[in-house]
């Protein structure tokens, strides 16, 4: 079938159901699990990696609690905890694949010229930075710009994105050589609350998960 004829957006509702883990502080975790707060809260710095949103480690409750301790030493989280969520993933942009990637890219020039138009260059005004030891940018201002941008404008047409899925190359080589980084992971942003379906709290998680993270 020839690529103009194919029409992606009848293969972006993924019915499909997957678990994700969100590290959070023990208060928060709790408050969730005891129906005291219905949902954690949406991110919205302007250098979140996927736009703004609820974000979820997909299947790894072990890098979760590796984020949650990270941040316990930024003085951001007192008792790092993980909770699980239940997610449908519906209307989801799905930026490892080439019709997401087109779309961002029709976002960023729609964007440029609008700092065009006010004398201004998009790449010096926003940008991603803070270089991990792999290089790896971990403020992504830029990104996150063009991802609610594109959000935004397709909702303007008509089309609401429920949940966004990105795949990141984090962290330093895992092994001399390799094409694979150490932190490498998929995150899901959600930003229809409606798709997450419960919380609950992670069976390993009652184990000592300090011992665990240490051995990586």
């Amino acid at each position: 079938m020839e690529l103009s004829k194919i029409d992606q957006a009848l293969y972006q509702h993924t019915g499909g159901i997957v678990l994700g883990f969100h590290g959070c502080d023990e208060t928060v975790g709790k408050k969730i699990l005891n129906s005291q707060t219905e949902h954690l809260k949406a991110s919205t710095n302007d250098y979140d990696w996927l736009g703004e949103g609820i974000y979820f480690w997909l299947n790894d409750p072990v890098r979760a609690y590796e984020w949650a301790i990270e941040t316990e030493k930024r003085g951001k989280i007192k008792r790092p905890y993980v909770i699980g969520a239940v997610i449908e993933l519906g209307n989801c942009l799905n930026l490892s694949e080439r019709s997401a990637i087109r779309a961002l890219r029709r976002s960023y020039t729609e964007l440029r010229l609008s700092f065009e138009f006010r004398g201004e260059k998009i790449n010096e005004k926003v940008v991603n930075s803070a270089d991990d030891a792999g290089g790896f940018k971990l403020f992504r201002r830029l990104d996150c710009l063009v991802i609610n941008n594109l959000i935004e404008s397709a909702k303007a047409d008509g089309q609401v994105f429920d949940t966004v899925y990105g795949y990141f190359q984090e962290g330093k080589d895992a092994y001399p050589g390799a094409g694979i980084r150490e932190k490498s992971h998929i995150q899901i942003c959600v930003r229809n609350t409606d798709c997450i379906k419960g919380y609950f709290l992670p069976r390993a998680i009652s184990a000592d998960m300090d011992s665990v993270v240490g051995a990586l």
